[in-house]
């Protein structure tokens, strides 16, 4: 008896083989296509996962001890401290050490899946994903800011975050801010708190209403204690701290 009961088939049965082959070929190649596209700055899931409901309240419970701890660390008399400066740097130690654990938190929450819907959440959870982010380094803002902004547009993350967190991003550059929400020490030499330079002081307000702002450019600029110059020009120097 012969291996192959019906040698008549073997035409069939090649053909057959090379169509999964060639198909297993043509994934392969579509794979190495997509994540040339995609670059090497992104190394997380193109595609991420959904969490189940289980997963969803497991998130909820971790992301609201991360913003608990990112708001109570900033809960400090920063007045007070100006006058102490062992104080001041305690305070920046605590501070920074909260934030670096945040990250290691919530980071790999936003690569395994993406940025959540914040009608998923509740109000602190989803602002811890956007305060964990706003307060890292440039690099780590450039990688996640452009998920928050795909979800402000679908209207399920915060549209003023998000512009918050670019004119965060192009301060770190040392670009001109696009809704003057930023404000800064360094960008006169004699260390007054100005607003960052603006792209077009004559349109910032209507941007800023337009993405949802309450407050002109000119009342942030009372409230963060900031004077603001429509002709301010961008300082010498980045930013001191924007990659740390």
């Amino acid at each position: 008896m012969g291996l192959i009961p019906c040698p008549e088939l073997l035409p069939y049965l090649w053909t057959s083989l090379n169509f999964v082959t060639l198909m297993k070929a043509f994934h392969l190649v579509f794979f190495l296509i997509l994540t040339s596209v995609l670059g090497p700055s992104c190394n997380r899931l193109p595609f991420p996962a959904e969490p189940s409901s289980e997963e969803y309240t497991r998130l909820q419970q971790t992301l609201t001890r991360v913003y608990e701890q990112d708001r109570a660390v900033r809960n400090v008399d920063l007045n007070a401290l100006e006058s102490d400066s062992l104080a001041y740097m305690a305070f920046n130690r605590r501070m920074h050490y909260t934030d670096s654990v945040n990250q290691t938190i919530v980071l790999p929450i936003l690569d395994r899946y993406g940025w959540l819907p914040k009608s998923k959440l509740s109000d602190n959870a989803a602002a811890a994903l956007y305060y964990v982010v706003q307060h890292s380094n440039t690099s780590t803002i450039r990688r996640y800011l452009p998920l928050m902004e795909r979800q402000a547009q679908r209207g399920e993350a915060s549209a003023t975050g998000a512009a918050t967190m670019r004119d965060r991003l192009l301060m770190f550059e040392g670009k001109k801010q696009r809704y003057g929400t930023q404000a800064a020490n360094w960008v006169r030499p004699e260390g007054t708190t100005v607003i960052w330079p603006i792209q077009q002081p004559n349109k910032v307000n209507a941007l800023r209403k337009k993405v949802g702002f309450r407050a002109t450019v000119e009342q942030n600029a009372a409230e963060l204690g900031a004077i603001y110059d429509p002709a301010e020009k961008l300082p010498a120097e980045p930013a001191p701290f924007s990659d740390n």
